[in-house]
């Protein structure tokens, strides 16, 4: 590889993360407890989600439904600064949820916290079962347990082995992916699919006077992915049904699961696909779906 490949490398490498750090994050795994209860993310959600607004509508508007507050300039709208998902399995620390705030949901830190103790009294399931919150733990940019506890910018996310450029990988969605191009589910992403909806949402967390220079880099960005070796999609369809309290009638949500080898592994754009691994990509992401693991390439 040339020199200027690599030195225009490096310029993109580093104009990602100096873009991701303007976002932090606060991701915590919470061990729960509960009795009788088969607990879900979304269960878990309405149910944090009705105690927030009964606590302070103001953070439920702008934190849970990412509703800006009136006459909020250049604020991006709708979309919720939180992540639930489920944990990884975890014999030891199970069952547990993974809760992510996101840029500006930090500062209400307390509240949201609050907010979940009061949830767990109110109980989950049609008989309202008590559930417990036993153990929070919050995570560092490489997912591990952190002793000091603190935010960090999602430019430190880590990726999981050295020299991330030219390792093979793949990038594996368990958790239903929900793309879509022109009103229609991809079935057969690509490496540029997958970059273009990491940007979009990177974009909605960068601050308003980033955006702007955000968007024709992000281009770059594209088009690097679609030069970038990478194998056929390997998945099939995973479809749920979810009932929405808010429609007040069950919905079918249109996905699908599998992975995409990286035989010369992501190029440049591997920080990009880091911090995708926290934001998620996609819709329904407050739920958990598309969720990216970044593997080797010759793990099953």
């Amino acid at each position: 590889m040339s020199h200027s490949t690599l030195d225009l490398q490096s310029l993109i490498v580093d104009g990602i993360q100096r873009a991701l750090d303007r976002i932090e994050v606060l991701p915590r795994r919470v061990l729960l407890e509960t009795p009788a209860v088969a607990a879900s993310v979304p269960m878990l959600r309405g149910v944090w989600g009705a105690a927030l607004r009964g606590l302070d509508p103001a953070v439920y508007r702008r934190v849970f439904e990412g509703r800006a507050a009136p006459g909020a300039a250049g604020v991006q709208t709708d979309t919720p600064q939180y992540i639930l998902r489920p944990a990884p399995p975890d014999p030891q620390f199970a069952p547990a949820m993974e809760w992510i705030l996101i840029g500006d949901a930090i500062r209400a830190d307390e509240t949201l916290r609050q907010a979940w103790f009061i949830a767990s009294g109110m109980g989950l399931g049609a008989d309202r079962r008590r559930f417990q919150l036993r153990q929070w733990l919050r995570l560092d940019a490489a997912g591990r347990a952190a002793e000091d506890g603190r935010p960090w910018p999602l430019g430190q996310a880590a990726w999981p082995w050295p020299e991330p450029e030219t390792a093979p990988c793949r990038l594996r969605f368990d958790a239903p992916l929900r793309l879509r191009r022109k009103g229609r589910l991809i079935e057969q992403p690509t490496l540029a699919d997958i970059a273009v909806a990491a940007t979009r949402r990177v974009a909605t967390f960068l601050p308003a006077e980033d955006r702007t220079a955000w968007q024709p880099f992000a281009e770059r960005l594209h088009a690097f992915a679609r030069r970038t070796p990478q194998g056929p999609w390997q998945g099939d369809r995973l479809d749920l049904a979810r009932y929405s309290g808010r429609q007040q009638r069950e919905l079918e949500l249109h996905g699908i699961s599998g992975s995409l080898p990286l035989p010369a592994g992501p190029g440049p754009l591997w920080p990009l696909l880091a911090a995708a691994a926290w934001l998620h990509i996609g819709k329904g992401t407050v739920m958990g779906l598309g969720q990216l693991r970044i593997e080797a390439a010759g793990r099953n």
